[in-house]
């Protein structure tokens, strides 16, 4: 048989649908998979497929190969419908409910056509016809009312007015755009009404079937295009002003896969390292020149990439080798990047760089190590000016005091025949000798208490206590299971003047009635506390230490080499010094 016009016809829109269905999958597949190219690309399939059926209609020669093609137009026109529906709100944003209900309407159809009532009839016989162009047809013959086609046709055509409320959607950002759908939509309308005048008047004119496909594709298609032009155009100024913040931030930060291969970098880091984007992109990160220089914090970045691939923020302080050779202090971090669905895509690494930070730190750190040094010595300077001091008050003024209660002894006995004004002046002098006497003990004792060094820690810690209780009225136990031991003249002297200085504090401020000191070794450590029942340290005053003695009593641990504490809980206060006694520096 000859092929006629009507033949080539749908021949070339059977190519024209499928070239667009190919040339849609490619920009889909380029497009990491858009919703809107991937129906585009589905519909034109199927209106290939949809020409080809009508190609077997109009060529058929037995009643079963129409009825075959006849059957298989109904259910490829209704998944073109649904596709055309699903097309028009993505292309508009109308995300309207009501609109799925045209869909299931569709589905409805497909089950009825298929399992309830042919819509088109039965085929019962094929006619060749000739048509005004000359070419012969096949023209297929059906039992059923025609009725039943206004069924069909009537969804085609409400799905077809669907794209009016896509225009209506569309008119307010895009009017080029809602012209374009509506022109598509007339077509498809007009579609209708000829197709449903052809089979409702029984005309035996040949059933134009997808002859206005190419408009409504070719429509569609150009809203398509101006959209991603358009999008295009967005994105190239989003991704200009992304590059220029990216690039000018003083922070090094990069995008980095999950498996840590670097896809991006700014120019900061570039600048900073002295390289340029090809020497560091599609490499491992830790393999780029931020990190050569250590293998140990190779090391520690690939164990990071791991968390951070699994959600965790990780963040470690490092070190870059800059352009110029020296190594910069880099405070980094590497961030999960997640997508809609919570997976882990992409790692963002960032650092910066904290290396005038360091600087200063470590300057402050020297300079409050050089105080400390400063206030140690102080301490220990004027320990050692107290037992100076001590001494020479007990060994010189006292023997001067002595000699002169001696002198005193000797001229009242030398004469005895004196007046009693004289005895009693004699007697007021070896009393105010005697006051001075007592008054340079207790200076000296107060100063530097001998019984520390010749008794140790424990005997002056209960000559102390026993002080206190007749000074202050407050009782006051010890417990000191260390004995006579020995200590450490530096850890004996500290702990010694921590306890002095907790009983002042329990004498000023506390209001207790009671003081349970205990003394005990554990391990090579001596631990000392002093607990009272009083009213107990604000939380305030004993976690920032304003008090001066409470600065005196940690310096003094510290400078021992130990620790200082102090707390309220359960009622009253309790002062707890820990010091390693080996640990200890000879005065």
């Amino acid at each position: 048989m000859a092929v006629g016009p009507y033949v080539t016809l749908n021949a070339v829109l059977i190519g024209f649908f499928g070239f667009a269905a190919i040339y849609h999958f490619v920009l889909w597949w380029q497009s990491r998979r858009d919703a809107i190219l991937l129906i585009f690309t589905l519909h034109c399939a199927l209106c290939a497929t949809l020409g080809a059926c009508l190609l077997v209609l109009v060529t058929a020669r037995t009643p079963a190969e129409g009825q075959r093609a006849l059957d298989l137009r109904l259910e490829l026109a209704a998944l073109a419908q649904i596709s055309q529906v699903w097309l028009l709100s993505l292309i508009s944003g109308v995300r309207a409910r009501w609109y799925v209900l045209l869909i299931t309407a569709v589905f409805l159809t497909v089950a009825v056509t298929n399992l309830a009532v042919p819509l088109s009839g039965s085929v019962t016989g094929v006619e060749r016809i000739f048509t005004s162009w000359g070419e012969q047809i096949s023209i297929l013959n059906r039992d059923a009312p025609s009725r039943w086609l206004g069924i069909a046709y009537a969804l085609n055509l409400s799905i077809n007015i669907f794209g009016f409320v896509c225009v209506a959607r569309l008119w307010s950002s895009d009017r080029i755009g809602g012209v374009l759908v509506a022109l598509a939509t007339g077509a498809g309308i007009v579609f209708a009404v000829w197709a449903l005048r052809i089979d409702l008047s029984g005309s035996r004119q040949p059933y134009g079937g997808a002859i206005h496909y190419p408009l409504w594709v070719l429509l569609i298609a150009l809203q398509i295009a101006r959209d991603y032009r358009r999008r295009g155009d967005r994105l190239a100024a989003a991704q200009q002003r992304f590059r220029a913040i990216f690039d000018q931030t003083f922070q090094f930060i990069g995008l980095m896969s999950v498996d840590g291969t670097l896809l991006e970098v700014n120019q900061t880091a570039l600048r900073f390292a002295g390289i340029r984007a090809e020497d560091v992109i599609g490499k491992p990160f830790w393999e780029t020149a931020w990190w050569m220089h250590s293998a140990l914090l190779q090391e520690q970045l690939r164990q990071a990439v791991s968390s951070a691939a699994a959600g965790e923020v990780v963040r470690f302080e490092a070190t870059h080798r800059a352009a110029d050779g020296g190594v910069r202090f880099v405070d980094f971090s590497l961030k999960p990047v997640r997508d809609d669905g919570g997976a882990v895509v992409l790692l963002i690494p960032e650092g910066r760089d904290v290396t005038e930070r360091k600087q200063a730190e470590q300057a402050v750190e020297e300079s409050r190590q050089q105080l400390q040094r400063l206030a140690d010595g102080l301490l220990i300077a004027r320990e050692e000016e107290r037992t100076t001091i001590a001494r020479e008050i007990h060994d010189v003024l006292g023997q001067i005091l002595t000699a002169l209660k001696m002198d005193s002894a000797w001229i009242g006995s030398r004469v005895p025949g004196a007046s009693p004004a004289l005895r009693a002046k004699l007697a007021t002098m070896s009393a105010l000798i005697d006051d001075a006497v007592a008054t340079v003990r207790r200076i000296a004792t107060d100063l530097r208490p001998g019984i520390l060094d010749d008794l140790g820690l424990a005997a002056a810690l209960e000559w102390q206590s026993q002080q206190f209780e007749q000074r202050t009225g407050i009782h006051c136990s010890l417990r000191a299971s260390v004995g006579y031991t020995a200590i450490d003249p530096v850890v004996s002297t500290a702990m010694f003047r921590i306890f002095q200085e907790a009983l002042t504090n329990v004498a000023r401020h506390s209001r207790a009635s009671h003081v349970i000191a205990t003394l005990e070794r554990c391990g090579t450590d001596l631990i000392l506390e002093v607990h009272d029942d009083g009213v107990g340290i604000s939380r305030d005053d004993a976690s920032t230490s304003r008090s001066i003695g409470l600065v005196g009593m940690r310096e003094r641990a510290q400078l021992a080499g130990g620790t200082f504490s102090i707390s309220a809980a359960g009622g009253g206060t309790t002062v707890r010094v820990q010091i390693p006694q080996r640990e200890a520096v000879a005065v």
